[in-house]
């Protein structure tokens, strides 16, 4: 595997492995903080070891596993009526991007190096023949490495696919080439970027240690996303942003 392939897949697996934190974030009222230390610190590592060298990324089968398991989850949640916080608005926008993006890179890439599903038998084959290959193509045709135009059409399951066509996995595609590849790499830093700046940008949600001074319920605080921070409270809404005092 090239250092290109081995980059797109650790920016592909890092955006498998927070896009579920990144979706709940549209769930809760507050954000728990992000990312983990050692989810972090091993995308880094990952990062800094493939510049150096190419090492196997992990099988394509748990990929797709892992992929699947968050495809199930994302189409319905994805409403403006969910999230009523600001910073709820600025992270759908990101998933939006993100999955569009890598569902159309895929789209693309399939395009061009999806074998097609093996032609049926012609009518005029013998019967036990046509049954042999007619169970061929029902096989092809059914093929789970194959990427649907009308399936699974989600972040998750592209990364997953689009990882397993880097590294070259085995499966009814051409070759990519060099030039696909980074392609598929390129898109790949896009949205592992894209990933992390939403998830760095609620990283320092907290709730705040005092009671709503309107109704007493619980305040939580959004800051370290370059915005001026703000104050909001979870039962009444009332919202308050806090502005540093000016130096005469």
């Amino acid at each position: 595997m090239t250092a290109t392939a081995e980059l797109a897949a650790i920016h592909l697996q890092y955006v498998i492995d927070s896009w579920e934190h990144l979706t709940d974030m549209l769930d809760t009222r507050h954000g728990a903080p992000w990312p983990p230390a050692a989810r972090m610190t091993d995308y880094l590592a990952g990062l800094k070891k493939a510049e150096a060298t190419a090492d196997e990324i992990a099988e394509a089968a748990a990929h797709l596993r892992a992929g699947r398991r968050l495809a199930e989850r994302a189409d319905s949640r994805f409403t403006l009526g969910e999230s009523p916080a600001p910073i709820r608005l600025q992270v759908l926008d990101v998933i939006r991007t993100v999955e569009h993006d890598l569902v159309y890179l895929a789209d693309t890439i399939a395009q061009e190096i999806q074998r097609p599903v093996m032609a049926k038998a012609p009518s005029n084959w013998l019967p036990a023949d046509r049954k042999m290959r007619d169970k061929l193509v029902a096989e092809d045709a059914a093929d789970p490495r194959r990427w649907r135009y009308r399936q699974y059409r989600t972040a998750p399951f592209a990364a997953v696919w689009l990882a397993a066509r880097a590294e070259e996995r085995p499966g009814p595609f051409l070759r990519p080439t060099s030039l696909q590849v980074q392609r598929i790499a390129t898109g790949a830093a896009a949205a592992a970027a894209a990933v992390q700046r939403a998830l760095d940008g609620v990283r320092q949600a907290q709730v705040v240690n005092r009671p709503c001074p309107l109704c007493g319920g619980t305040l939580g605080m959004a800051s370290g996303d370059g915005e001026a921070p703000i104050v909001v409270c979870f039962a009444c809404r009332q919202e308050w942003q806090l502005v540093s005092p000016s130096v005469a």
